[in-house]
Order: C-alpha cells, then structure tokens, then sequence
C-alpha cells in the first residue's frame, strides 16, 4: 500500500515511452489529461523519437498514423527547446553512459529544470533524478484512481 504522505512536484518531465503510451491509449493517458495531473514538459528530442517510432507503433496496433502524429501535435505537453537542455548534456550523457545514453535529452531536461523524470524505463534510475511511473502520478494525482 502507498503512503498518503508521498507528493509530486507539480511538473514532470516526460520521456519517450510515456508519450508513446499516451497516444495508443495507454495508462499514459490518464496522467496527460488530466486537469489534476502534473504539467508535463518533454526534450525537442523526445517528441522527434517519438514521431520516428510512431509509424510502426501504428502498424502494430491498427491505428491511423497520421491520427497519431495529429495527437502528437496537440498533447499539452511543453515542449522544451535543445537551447534550454543542451547545456545539461555532458552531465545527462555522463550520468547514462552505463545504460542508455539515447536517453540524455530527457535527463538534460530534468538537471536543467530541477524536476524528476516521468517514465516507465528503469534505465533512467542510474540518472540518479527522482523516477516516478505512470503508476505513481495516476494514483497521487488523479481523483478516483489507485
């Protein structure tokens, strides 16, 4: 059982596989629509992987990729600039050498804001940056959830 005392920060920030979860309409979803949810800002970088991934994602599910890249485009996430997590990158980099350094957009990002990562990757614990799953945000953060 959780612990009531547990609390998010207000923002998070996304990387690629919650994004992806959200459009096919997984649990994702619940956190980036709700109005109780956290504000979620996500790396340049991360919205341009997930436009790569989401034409065979859409094959493998049966849906409609340009309906996909059309949801892409509205999602309310903050889409943040290389300006704002460039400067991050040798530390982001330093810090995923051992697991994968694919994901250093999305650890530049939380270092430069201050703010953990949303995500269901274990590979972003060796960050050493605060790892909270679609799990964790959908059960502190949205009314009727467990």
């Amino acid at each position: 059982m959780r612990s009531s005392a547990i609390s998010l920060p207000p923002a998070v920030v996304a990387d690629a596989n919650v994004v992806l979860s959200a459009l096919i309409g997984g649990h994702a979803r619940l956190v980036f629509a709700s109005p109780a949810g956290p504000t979620c800002l996500a790396a340049q970088a991360v919205a341009e992987e997930v436009a790569e991934h989401l034409p065979a994602l859409a094959q493998r599910h049966g849906l409609d990729t340009a309906l996909l890249l059309a949801a892409l485009s509205v999602m309310p996430v903050e889409w943040q600039l290389p300006a704002v997590y460039e400067p991050q990158r040798g530390e982001a980099e330093r810090r995923m050498a051992g697991r994968d350094p694919e994901d250093w957009p999305t650890v530049a990002l939380a270092l430069a804001r201050s703010l953990p990562i949303g995500s269901q990757d274990k590979d972003l614990e060796a960050a050493g940056i605060a790892l909270h799953t679609t799990g964790d945000l959908t059960w502190l953060r949205l009314p009727g959830t467990r």
